[in-house]
């Protein structure tokens, strides 16, 4: 299965319309989701582990896809197999 880790700032003006997406696609589509905030040890982690500059950081099955607010068709392309 498909694993999706949406990583965000609380400070992000950006983050929830792609904390919206993946929720979107996540009611259509069966993958695994979760959402990690930087600031907390878990996501200071993976900035560490994925050198993050950026959010929101889309990671995928362990890669970095996106980094901003993805394009829904591409995001999708990722969980609808």
């Amino acid at each position: 299965m498909v694993k999706v880790t949406l990583v965000y700032a609380k400070w992000c003006n950006v983050c929830p319309t792609a904390m919206k997406l993946w929720n979107d696609l996540k009611s259509k589509y069966d993958f695994e989701y979760e959402e990690l905030d930087l600031e907390t040890p878990e996501g200071m982690a993976l900035v560490k582990e994925y050198s993050i500059h950026s959010v929101p950081t889309t990671i995928i099955d362990g890669k970095v896809e996106f980094i901003g607010l993805p394009q829904k068709l591409k995001a999708a392309a990722f969980v609808s197999k």
